[in-house]
């Protein structure tokens, strides 16, 4: 009787799973999958602001210890296409700046950090007026430091710099200078 109910079994498995071929015999055990630590998710923030409030947008990041980023001048425009502006009162043409200069700043964070961030931006770079920027909120797959090959969260922590001469074990480092 005990054959039979493996045999049920095994056909069972094969519809559910879609086998083509049967099952061999033997006993059948569940595949699980190998226990993985949980990650943190991490996101990117991507902020394209005015050049004159940019100080202001990194003193306001650093209060919430969001110390690394990345920052590039960039030229572009929104949907206004630019701007025009007469070069003197009562010309009768005018002069049109295709291109604005703004900043891009980029930020890694983890997923509690995100909306403190975004907060931060926006009280910073809110005048009322079109050209006021844009944040865009991105997914990363994943963060490798490459001096050492930490991974994820890891990656993004910064070493004290006892850490970076000495090593975490307190032994000198290759190429320190004691």
């Amino acid at each position: 009787m005990e054959a039979s109910q493996d045999l049920n079994v095994r056909v069972e498995a094969r519809r559910e799973f879609g086998y083509a071929r049967s099952i061999a015999p033997g006993i059948l055990q569940a595949w699980n999958p190998p226990a993985q630590e949980p990650v943190a998710l991490l996101k990117e923030v991507l902020a394209i602001i005015r050049p004159e409030r940019w100080h202001e947008t990194k003193r306001r990041a650093q209060r919430l210890r969001c110390c690394a980023f990345t920052q590039h001048r960039v030229l572009g425009r929104g949907l206004e296409r630019g701007v025009r502006m007469r070069p003197r009162p009562g010309s009768a043409s005018d002069v049109r700046v295709r291109y604005l200069p703004k900043r891009m700043v980029s930020w890694i964070v983890e997923e509690p950090q995100v909306a403190p961030l975004i907060h931060a931006i926006m009280d910073a770079n809110r005048t009322g007026h079109v050209g006021d920027g844009r944040v865009f909120v991105l997914p990363v797959e994943g963060v490798v430091r490459i001096r050492t090959g930490e991974r994820n969260a890891e990656a993004l922590k910064a070493q004290l710099p006892f850490e970076m001469l000495w090593g975490a074990l307190g032994t000198p480092r290759e190429g320190a200078r004691p």
